[in-house]
């Protein structure tokens, strides 16, 4: 038996820094006594401070108080100590000291950190050596004195039911288990009995997981087994590549170092080609839309020139007089009569043009040549410098607001008065001609306005009012022509998948809208072919990833259809059960971990069982006695 023997405080609550010396020696029972305020309860605080560490009565104050130093200390002292001295059965005398550290951080001050504020020492031979907070525990020979000393040493004023007052019916039980027993021994079998379960479920966990990582690495399922090591005869898969001299290597007659590299790829590769064959329906389907949409050319001279294509000679000679009335149209407005004369197929201008017969026209072309080759040199250029002057009042009258010379650079500072000053020049160089020389301008004034200007004016109209083809446009109706046959199974193709598009077919030669307009239309068509290619066969995508099937269609058909009626599934399952054999002839020692992690997942699962059970039946029986415990000391 352990006695307190005394006790010393000093700087505590009402005791200053003198040492205050209370001697419990040889005496069973103390009795203090004294008005209020004079230290009774600070002994006692002392004493469970110095025990504990704490003052459980200082809780209640937390809400009430924020104190700016330490509560207990004696009018705010630093040096507050209490030192306890204890002596056992055989006198040997233990002294510790709870003592206020040195050195308190602001916050520490509040009542909720109080027991930080204490250092706990061992005072040996008269020197204070620091000891852990469990050292009370040690000496005492108790798991918790903290909590032993409320509930057994120290009863406080009108607390004397405390410990009955929680809401915890199990903690209730546990303090009342101090006193008429308790289930520690039991608890401690029910957690060794909860951490076991742990264990045994981490490992069936970490067995499961290496199966399943078995069976995912070499691809085996639960309906295979690989400890039978039976191999069947050999036979081909693709009998008609092996015809060939083609034969794939998973299709060999002899597979050398079959490893799981190549394995995992054979089965990979004969799962590619099962799924072409279960979605080869939609593939092929998919396939002539996709290469229809492709055909981005064809398409193109489709829709820009499939109604062109019978009037092609028409809409080319159409061109080459379009061309034809454009470099004459120029060679007319320069007003040169040999240059005139060099233009070819004037009948094919005035038949396109809308004018009677050219041979009037011919005629007064080549009497004004004669006529002008007859006048001698001087006449010839007067004739020639009104002729030009003449055309520069034409090109003026087109410009109104110009009102500077173009020749001269003078400003007139209107239009009028320049074309005044233009037509005064005029008249003073006719007033410089001869007879002879006014008979010639006047015949060339009569060949201008009777046939050469409503020439040019007709010329001129149809240029404005024709829409000409560019060599683009020609080359693309030429293609056209060239590729007829196609484009004709083209529309058939369309009709035939009832496929709306004589709308976006152009009608007009050069195509209205011209290169935009055709792309455009190319755009739509392909949108309306790919709507109605039909909804894919469930899985297709995921199948297909990566177009695998155009890749495995060429390799093992040559992307030719009839070649897909010629291979049955059920033959490509075979092949892979029988690469599956061959391989697996060669993995006993994967058989054997897998055959040995099977017992051991069958051995933890029948543990776990067994440990569940044991756990139940614990758990009960605790639960049992703690509720007989509260029934048996209810206070009534």
């Amino acid at each position: 038996m352990i006695n307190l023997n005394r006790i010393t405080v000093k700087n505590f609550k009402i005791f200053g820094e003198e040492p205050y010396i209370i001697s419990f020696e040889d005496h069973n029972l103390i009795l203090l006594d004294g008005p209020n305020g004079y230290g009774k309860t600070s002994v006692f605080d002392a004493i469970e401070l110095g025990l504990t560490g704490n003052i459980t009565r200082l809780i209640s104050l937390e809400n009430r108080q924020n104190p700016a130093d330490v509560v207990v200390a004696h009018q705010g002292a630093r040096d507050v100590e209490i030192i306890l001295e204890f002596k056992d059965n055989d006198s040997k005398v233990k002294v510790f000291q709870r003592k206020l550290k040195d050195t308190i951080p602001n916050d520490a001050r509040k009542i909720s950190k109080f027991t930080e504020l204490w250092e706990l020492n061992e005072i040996v031979d008269g020197v204070p050596v620091s000891a852990p907070e469990n050292a009370l525990d040690a000496y005492f020979d108790s798991k918790d004195f903290s909590r032993d000393f409320l509930l057994f040493h120290y009863v406080q004023q009108e607390e004397t039911s405390r410990f009955l007052k929680t809401n915890n019916e199990a903690q209730r039980a546990v303090e009342l288990a101090q006193l008429f027993g308790n289930t520690r021994e039991a608890d401690e079998k029910f957690n060794k009995l909860s951490d076991f379960s742990r264990k045994i479920t981490i490992s069936k966990r970490n067995v499961t997981s290496q199966i399943e990582n078995i069976k995912r690495l070499y691809k085996i399922d639960d309906n295979m087994s690989i400890a039978t090591g039976v191999v069947g005869l050999h036979f081909h898969a693709f009998p008609l590549l092996a015809s060939l001299g083609k034969t794939v290597s998973w299709d060999a007659v002899t597979i050398p170092e079959l490893n799981q590299e190549k394995f995992n790829s054979y089965l990979a590769e004969i799962n590619n080609v099962k799924n072409l064959l279960r979605h080869q329906n939609f593939f092929l389907r998919s396939r002539r839309f996709d290469n229809a949409t492709l055909q981005q050319e064809m398409l193109g001279l489709y829709v820009g020139y499939f109604h062109s294509i019978t009037n092609n000679e028409r809409l080319v000679a159409n061109s080459d007089t379009y061309q034809l009335i454009r470099h004459a149209h120029s060679m007319l407005r320069s007003g040169d009569l040999k240059q005139i004369r060099s233009i070819s197929k004037f009948d094919v201008i005035f038949q396109a043009v809308g004018l009677s017969s050219s041979a009037s026209f011919e005629t007064a072309l080549q009497t004004r040549i004669d006529e002008e080759n007859n006048a001698n040199g001087l006449s010839s250029i007067y004739s020639e410098l009104i002729k030009h002057h003449d055309a520069m009042i034409s090109g003026f009258n087109k410009i109104p607001n110009e009102s500077t010379c173009l020749l001269c650079g003078q400003d007139y500072e209107s239009h009028d008065a320049l074309s005044r000053a233009i037509s005064q020049h005029g008249h003073l160089l006719r007033s410089e001609l001869s007879g002879t020389d006014n008979l010639l301008v006047a015949a060339r004034d009569t060949f201008n306005s009777n046939h050469l200007s409503p020439l040019i004016q007709m010329c001129t109209t149809y240029l404005e009012q024709t829409l000409a083809p560019s060599q683009e446009d020609l080359r693309s109706l030429s293609k056209a022509v060239a590729a007829r046959e196609r484009l004709d199974g083209l529309r058939k193709w369309l009709l035939s998948e009832r496929i709306e598009h004589d709308d976006l077919i152009a009608n007009s030669f050069p195509v209205e809208g011209g290169s935009n307009y055709i792309s455009g239309a190319i755009e739509i068509l392909c949108q309306r072919i790919r709507s109605v290619i039909g909804t894919a066969s469930e899985g297709y995508y995921e199948a297909n990833g990566s177009s695998i099937f155009e890749r495995v269609y060429r390799d093992y058909f040559n992307s030719e259809q009839e070649k897909l009626g010629q291979i049955d599934i059920s033959l490509l399952d075979k092949k892979e059960d029988y690469i599956k054999n061959l391989y697996f002839n060669s993995l006993k020692d994967i058989s054997d971990e897998l055959i040995k992690l099977s017992k051991q997942s069958q051995l933890l699962e029948r543990a776990l069982g067994d440990v569940a059970e044991l756990t139940t039946i614990v758990r009960t029986q605790i639960r049992q006695y703690r509720k007989k415990l509260i029934t048996d000391i209810e206070i009534r």
